[in-house]
């Protein structure tokens, strides 16, 4: 994303933000319920530019049968975001795209990158969090992005990101794209399914979901 749309889409953000602000929302920063740690498996939040998104290890997938899993043989890892059909896109954005998507209801979609490199170091990434979260919550966690793909099964754009690593791909979303219902809300519902106290609905921009995440880590990793 060129640094002209990047500046676009916090104006639009920042605006949207400051409504926001007036209501005095706060989010409830919490923690996993802990398990023994034989029973915890690894997701990573993945902050790439003013997006957010979760990756989690192939092999840790529950549903061994899901068609997206072919669709990427080679991959260690599948790192899943979620944005406005167009903006996100489109390989420069622009403020009216931005402002289009944030104040009216636009079809969206889900962006699926597969990597097969050591997570911790995607060079890619401006900033990556591993948060541990017990098998079950993984468990609910994967049926809750499974439902995020349209149809009956996964049904790729055909459009590419290159500003990403390769292999990534596009897939019709089923939910609707709007204000506050953004990318990096996406994101925070997702860590709110892993069992992160988290109220997704107040975060907007994509640091606030790389704190919360490194909030929900710390409180679940047991004091010694």
């Amino acid at each position: 994303m060129s640094a002209s749309a990047r500046v676009s889409f916090a104006i639009a953000g920042c605006a949207l933000a400051a409504s926001l602000a007036t209501t005095g929302c706060t989010s409830v920063s919490g923690h996993v319920i802990y398990a023994p740690p034989e029973s915890l498996r690894s997701i990573y939040v993945v902050r790439r530019g003013w997006h957010t998104g979760v990756a989690v290890p192939t092999i840790d997938w529950p549903n061994r049968d899901w068609s997206l899993l072919r669709e990427f043989p080679e991959a260690d890892y599948l790192e899943f975001g979620w944005g406005d059909e167009r903006y996100y896109q489109a390989e420069q954005g622009s403020f009216w795209l931005a402002l289009r998507a944030a104040l009216w209801p636009t079809a969206s979609v889900v962006h699926v990158i597969g990597l097969r490199e050591p997570l911790l170091d995607n060079v890619h990434a401006a900033d990556i969090v591993e948060v541990r979260i017990p098998v079950d919550r993984l468990q609910t966690l994967a049926i809750a992005i499974e439902r995020e793909f349209a149809g009956d099964e996964p049904n790729p754009t055909g459009a590419t990101l290159r500003s990403a690593p390769d292999p990534n791909r596009f897939f019709k979303g089923r939910q609707r794209f709007f204000f506050p219902r953004m990318c990096n809300w996406w994101t925070a519902t997702r860590l709110h399914d892993a069992g992160c106290h988290i109220t997704p609905a107040t975060v907007i921009f994509a640091a606030r979901v790389i704190d919360e995440a490194r909030e929900c880590r710390a409180a679940a990793t047991p004091s010694r």
